[in-house]
């Protein structure tokens, strides 16, 4: 038997339809809001879930790619900075994203084409592989897990440009170190710790130390995270004698 669609059918779906236009129209941005807080809160659990658990984390984001042999070893000298002068001992992680502009991006593939031409064959350059790495940074800076930061030059531009994304320097510092390039970041390479640290001394010399404001959510929002975390920027800064 074929069952037929009624009037009274359609005109319940044209209602339904129009209740539901109605409610987006006045919601819509409450709707939007409302999913822009479930992916961040998402994208901090699955950090927190993923990730070994320490004090303090450092994020470094830029064309140095990081093992994790690496990023452990890194890690231990940040410890020993931090907990430098310290009663208790504070454990650092460093957690990396391989970001990389778009010029950065072709002069790869141009050094992999002058390899395909010579010996090597077929090597490719996989962008989205950067594009992921660059989405997941941004998403990680939303979580208000991290303060200090090393970046690349054109992202420490980006971040400087939004205003109050960055704490200036003079906030934390008495004197500013002769390393600042501006009034929010320094000049990581011109730092002694950069110096004395083979894993962080073959960083590219564009990048900049700096420092976030605290977020509503997350460790930075937390006094007493923060202030560690504060303590462990003017360590890091620390102009090279």
């Amino acid at each position: 038997m074929n069952e037929k669609y009624t009037d009274s059918d359609i005109r319940l779906s044209g209602k339904l339809y129009e209740k539901f236009d109605n409610f987006w129209f006045y919601h819509k941005w409450h709707v939007i809001a409302a999913i822009f807080v479930v992916f961040v809160l998402t994208v901090c659990i699955a950090q927190s879930c993923s990730r070994e658990v320490h004090d303090l984390d450092v994020l470094y984001a830029g064309p140095r790619a990081y093992t994790a042999g690496e990023r452990e070893t890194a890690g231990g000298a940040l410890s020993d900075l931090a907990s430098a002068g310290l009663s208790e001992r504070k454990t650092v992680g460093l957690v990396t994203y391989n970001v990389m502009s778009k010029e950065q991006i072709q002069e790869l593939k141009d050094r992999v084409e002058e390899y395909n031409d010579a010996e090597i064959k077929d090597l490719i350059v996989d962008t989205s592989y950067y594009t992921s790495e660059q989405e997941l940074y941004s998403s990680a800076l939303m979580t208000g897990h991290y303060a200090v930061l090393l970046v690349d030059e054109w992202l420490y531009e980006k971040l400087a440009s939004d205003e109050g994304r960055l704490r200036k320097l003079s906030d934390v510092f008495v004197t500013v170190p002769d390393s600042a390039i501006d009034e929010y970041g320094i000049r990581f390479s011109e730092t002694a710790f950069y110096k004395n640290n083979e894993l962080f001394g073959d960083l590219p010399e564009t990048t900049v130390l700096c420092l976030l404001s605290p977020y509503v959510i997350g460790s930075t929002s937390k006094g007493t995270s923060y202030a560690q975390m504060v303590d462990l920027f003017v360590k890091m800064a620390a102009d090279a004698s």
